[in-house]
């Protein structure tokens, strides 16, 4: 899924998850994943690893507002 939303190749996002498993919270990042949609997905991964609930709740509520405004200005 973030690698849809950042437009990046899976195995590049698995090697970020792979890194932030592997490293401390407060370690510096790589070079490599710093810039443009690299920094996007990082960001995605990082959120996703240490607060789960919150990326899946807040992505559920993503897709379920516009839904719920929108059957509400339909009923």
């Amino acid at each position: 899924l973030i690698a849809k939303l950042a437009r990046l190749a899976p195995n590049e996002v698995a090697d970020m998850r792979a890194w932030v498993r592997a490293n401390d919270a407060n370690a510096p990042v790589p070079e490599g994943f710093t810039q443009g949609r690299h920094a996007l997905a990082m960001a995605l991964v990082k959120f996703e690893q240490d607060r789960p609930a919150q990326f899946w709740g807040g992505l559920l509520a993503f897709i379920a507002i516009p839904c719920l405004v929108l059957h509400s200005l339909l009923r």
